[in-house]
């Protein structure tokens, strides 16, 4: 009996879950066809990569990556942002954050002031720049989105661009919890 998996659909069958009790060719072959797969998500993280670290002219007024564009509307946003706050919504330490925001400060787009009830903490404000840039950024970013989900739907039917989305996020979730072993 072979428990190679010759199919990506042949994940849905239980008997090919033991990867070790593969045999060195089912594996080789198993490997080869899940990573066919799997090198789609590779890619797409590369090209992600890319593409979010590259400066972008949401306005003329500044020129900011995507993370900075959206810690900066995050700021915009919220009552009182920290930036140890933002880091855990980003996901990121508070220290690459913390850099992210001083790069906003710099370019006049965020200033901060100390809490009042304790001197240790710095409240993160907009200033009229920031506001107007983070503005400018929706705009480009509402119709972004829309322009990519029209380009995705000359391929895929809306349902399945919604499940895309849904994937994506569970996926996301899994990459938070880290690996974990079944025993």
């Amino acid at each position: 009996m072979t428990t190679a998996i010759e199919h990506f659909s042949d994940l849905d069958q239980e008997k090919h879950w033991d990867v070790r009790g593969m045999s060195q060719e089912e594996l080789y072959r198993s490997f080869h066809t899940l990573d066919q797969n799997m090198s789609f998500i590779y890619r797409f993280v590369l090209h992600y990569n890319d593409y979010i670290n590259t400066r972008h002219d949401y306005t003329s007024e500044a020129s900011l990556t995507m993370l900075e564009v959206h810690i900066l509307t995050d700021i915009c946003d919220q009552n009182n942002p920290t930036v140890s706050g933002l880091a855990a919504a980003w996901g990121r330490s508070v220290s690459a954050t913390s850099q992210t925001v001083r790069r906003l400060m710099s370019k006049g787009l965020v200033t901060r002031e100390n809490a009042p009830e304790n001197g240790k903490v710095f409240y993160l404000h907009p200033t009229e720049k920031g506001l107007r840039v983070s503005d400018e950024h929706k705009r480009y970013d509402t119709e972004d989105t829309i322009k990519t989900v029209k380009r995705l739907m000359k391929k895929l039917r809306f349902d399945e661009i919604e499940t895309m989305f849904k994937a994506l996020e569970c996926y996301g979730q899994l990459l938070q919890e880290g690996p974990q072993r079944e025993g």
